[in-house]
């Protein structure tokens, strides 16, 4: 019986980018590919220099494999550039790269997809005042942070839920209201990703947005801890 599930990271290595991750266990593999209208990628990734079908991981027998997809720029593990259609184990700690070292992922493992989250302390608990009327956020009674009205009805949204999964649906709902429901002004997840990365520059240092790959995105305090560590 084989009970380790890794997860495959991408890496925000340019600004703005999202940082998403997936995970990978027996019995499930993850396809990365390039996001289009008829992706059957589970890892979608918008670049042109993505191939639809770009590489595969999967786990058999208790070990990770990679392989590439005979794809147009390529896969490498740890600098290594892979032979298309033969497989080659990873683990954790491993880099992968697309297309010359542009997009990069990190392998790690967990065991527990389920966490909790509980202060370190409950003196070091965050006050936050929100001003609606200001569209104002005071955190621990520093400065006033103002918000654009996109930003602020976002962070609202997260810290009303916080440590809670937001779908994107719900953020586009929050956020874009205007052009919920209609099919010529789909919000993209360009503008999602945008959107938060203003909200994390904002908000940095005390409260912490992350992404879970095709499910949407959570908001945890920088003091949250997993149980499981102490």
């Amino acid at each position: 019986m084989f009970n380790n599930t890794f997860k495959v990271v991408l890496r925000a290595l340019h600004k703005g980018q999202t940082e998403e991750f997936a995970y990978v266990y027996e019995g499930k593999s993850l396809l990365i590919g390039r996001a289009s209208q008829h992706s059957k990628a589970d890892f979608k990734l918008y670049n042109d220099f993505v191939s639809r079908e770009h590489c595969l991981i999967y786990m058999k027998e208790g070990k990770l494999f990679i392989e590439d997809l005979a794809s147009k720029h390529g896969t490498s593990v740890n600098q290594m550039r892979l032979v298309p259609g033969q497989p080659c184990a990873i683990e954790p700690g491993d880099v992968i790269t697309l297309i010359n070292g542009l997009i990069e992922f990190m392998i790690s493992i967990d065991n527990d997809l389920t966490r909790d989250f509980t202060p370190v302390n409950p003196d070091l608990l965050r006050t936050v005042s929100i001003n609606e009327y200001l569209q104002t956020v005071t955190i621990n009674e520093e400065a006033p942070i103002k918000m654009p009205t996109k930003e602020f009805n976002c962070f609202k949204l997260l810290y009303e839920n916080l440590d809670h999964l937001i779908s994107k649906e719900m953020i586009v709902q929050q956020v874009w209201p205007e052009r919920n429901g209609n099919p010529e002004q789909i919000v993209t997840a360009e503008e999602i990703a945008s959107l938060l990365y203003r909200v994390r520059k904002r908000i940095n240092g005390h409260f912490a947005i992350k992404a879970v790959i095709q499910k949407g995105y959570y908001m945890e305090s920088v003091f949250s801890i997993n149980l499981s560590d102490l």
